[in-house]
């Protein structure tokens, strides 16, 4: 199973479904490599997340002029897996 699924968008991050999804990878380094792709190339693509099918966790990132910054959202009850 590839465990990380990558999903990629347009200005706020308002998950479509699978409209979103890109394709699973089998490391996080490999969807985050993607990740730094879409960055340099993707002009219209403002956020990305990667999914781990396995802990049911997301990091998610805003791209912002190819520069990528990880987003830690501060209303998330439960940041960490099993946190509840």
């Amino acid at each position: 199973m590839k465990r990380f699924a990558l999903f990629t968008g347009t200005y706020n991050l308002m998950m479509g479904g699978i409209k979103d999804f890109k394709r699973s990878y089998a490391t996080e380094e490999e969807a985050y490599q993607e990740v730094e792709r879409i960055a340099q190339q993707e002009l219209f693509t403002h956020w990305a997340q990667i999914f781990d099918k396995k802990t049911d966790t997301a990091k998610i990132y805003r791209i912002d002029d190819k520069k990528i910054t990880e987003d830690k959202p501060s209303d998330c009850p439960h940041p960490e897996p099993n946190a509840a």
